[in-house]
C-alpha cells in the first residue's frame, strides 16, 4: 500500500469515527433525558437561545446594542450550562456527558488542524507512522536484527544488544521464562517496537498464541466495550484472555475519563490474576506513567515479583536509516 492509499484509508477511518462519536452522543442523550426529562428541555432552550442570539445580532445595526445582546445571551447560556451540569452530577454522570467526545480533542477526529492550508494533526501523523511501520513488521525478527548501524557511543549499542539478548531468551523460554511481564521504555526511535515484533514473531513461530496490538487499537476496544458495542466486547475479551499480549506505544492512546485508566487497570489486573504475560513498549518514564494512569496501573506494570523493566537510551535510530 502506498502512502497516499494509507492516507485515504485513515481519512475514511476518521470519518467513520466522527459518525460513531455522533451516534454515541445521541445514545448518551437518550439515557440522560430518560432519567431526567428536564435535561432535554434545557438542551432545547440552549439551542433556541443560540439561534435567537444570532437572529437578534444580525437584525441590530447598532454595534453597542449587538454587544449588549451577545453579553446577555452569554449570561443566560452560562446559567443554562450550570443547571445542566448540576443535574448531570445529581445523576452520577460526568459534567460533559451530553457533549460529543473525541478521541483527539485537538482536531476533533478530522485528522486536520489549522486554517487553510490545513495540515495533518499530530494524532494522524502518529497513526500514519504506525500503519507504515506495520507494513514492515514481517521482516522484524531476531534473525534480521542488525546492531551494526547502532551508534557505539554512550553504550547505546551495548544496551540494545543486552535488551535483545534478554528478550530473545524470554521468547525462547516462554511460557516458562524467568519473568512474566516486560516493560520496554525509552524515547522514540530506539528500537522498542522492533524488539516487540521480534518477540511476537519468535513466539508465534513456535506455535504459541500471542496477540500484538497498538495502544491506540487497545483503547478502541476499551471504548467500544464501554459503549456496549458487541465487536468491542469481543476485542476486549481477546485482550483479556490471550496468553501473551504485546502492546506497542502505551501512552499514545487518547486519555478519556472513565475508560482509559479504568479499563487499563482491569486489563492488567485480570491478566496478572490469571498468570498471563504482557509486554508493553512506551515512551513514558515510570513517573509519567504514574501521573497519567495512577498508582494502581503503575503497580501492575512494574510489579517487582513478575516484571522486567528495560530502558533504552541513545540517538534516534531512524535518523540512521534504521526502522
Amino acid at each position: 500500500m502506498t502512502r497516499a492509499e494509507r492516507v485515504r484509508a485513515l481519512l475514511d477511518e476518521y470519518a467513520r469515527q466522527r459518525y460513531e462519536n455522533e451516534r454515541e452522543q445521541r445514545q448518551r442523550e437518550r439515557e440522560a433525558f430518560s432519567r431526567d426529562p428536564e435535561l432535554e428541555k434545557l438542551r432545547a432552550r440552549g439551542i433556541e437561545l443560540a439561534a435567537g442570539s444570532l437572529r437578534a445580532a444580525m437584525g441590530e445595526p447598532d454595534a453597542d446594542k449587538r454587544r449588549a445582546i451577545a453579553e446577555e445571551m452569554r449570561r443566560k447560556g452560562t446559567l443554562l450550562n450550570a443547571e445542566t451540569r448540576r443535574r448531570l452530577r445529581a445523576l452520577g454522570l460526568p459534567e460533559d456527558y451530553l457533549e460529543e467526545h473525541y478521541r483527539c480533542p485537538i482536531c476533533r477526529d478530522t485528522g486536520y488542524v489549522g486554517d487553510a492550508p490545513a495540515r495533518f494533526c499530530a494524532c494522524f501523523e502518529r497513526r500514519l507512522a504506525m500503519e507504515e511501520q506495520a507494513g514492515t513488521q514481517a521482516a522484524q525478527t531476531f534473525e534480521t536484527f542488525n546492531a551494526a548501524f547502532v551508534p557505539e557511543e554512550s553504550g547505546q549499542r551495548a544496551r540494545l544488544l543486552e535488551a535483545k539478548g534478554l528478550l530473545e531468551d524470554f521468547a525462547d523460554r516462554y511460557p516458562r521464562a524467568r519473568w512474566r511481564n516486560t516493560v520496554l521504555s525509552g524515547a522514540g526511535g530506539l528500537g522498542k517496537s522492533f524488539l516487540l515484533n521480534c518477540v511476537y514473531e519468535r513466539v508465534s513461530s513456535r506455535g504459541l498464541p500471542a496477540l500484538r496490538t497498538t495502544a491506540y487499537r487497545m483503547f478502541d476496544a476499551m471504548r467500544k466495550r464501554h459503549m456496549g458495542d458487541d465487536g468491542g466486547a469481543d476485542a476486549f475479551a481477546a485482550l483479556l484472555e490471550v496468553p501473551l499480549l504485546l502492546v506497542d506505544d502505551l501512552g499514545t492512546e487518547p486519555l478519556m475519563r472513565n475508560i482509559t485508566v479504568e479499563y487499563l487497570f482491569l486489563l492488567l489486573n485480570e491478566r496478572m490474576e490469571a498468570g498471563l504475560s504482557t509486554m508493553v513498549t512506551t515512551n513514558l518514564t515510570p513517573a509519567q506513567i504514574q501521573e497519567r494512569y495512577g498508582e494502581r496501573v503503575c503497580s501492575r506494570l512494574f510489579d517487582r515479583a513478575s516484571a522486567l523493566t528495560i530502558k533504552l537510551e541513545g540517538k534516534d535510530l531512524r535518523l540512521h536509516g534504521i526502522r
